[in-house]
């Protein structure tokens, strides 16, 4: 499995991971504009043919807070439908049965 981030025009992939409970302990960090609404996080899992997706998450920017340190994280359930308004994503539901541990924040500067 894998997981994939999308912020604005970013997109950034982690590394694949066996087994049912992967880790993936990768730190990602976009510089974005303060205008953007939010993120999505899909879980995917690798196949022989084509990959599937297990999950996806929307997580909106004005609910991230601002943190200098790493924190403990969250447990986040993905779910299986992403809610738009025309091109504009505007959350996700219908949750599935996977979860992911995620610490989202904005880095204040140094």
């Amino acid at each position: 499995t894998y997981v994939v981030l999308k912020v604005q025009n970013l997109k950034s992939t982690t590394i694949d991971r066996r087994g049912s409970e992967p880790c993936w302990e990768q730190d990602f960090m976009f510089e974005i504009c303060a205008d953007g609404k939010g993120f999505i996080i899909e879980l995917w899992k690798r196949g022989l043919l084509w990959d599937s997706i297990l999950g996806v998450l929307w997580i909106p920017l004005a609910t991230v807070e601002h943190a200098t340190n790493e924190g403990p994280g969250s447990w986040w359930t993905l779910h299986s439908e992403v809610v738009k308004n025309g091109s504009e994503i505007e959350g996700t539901k219908t949750p599935t049965s996977h979860e992911i541990l995620l610490d989202v924040y904005f880095a204040l500067p140094f």
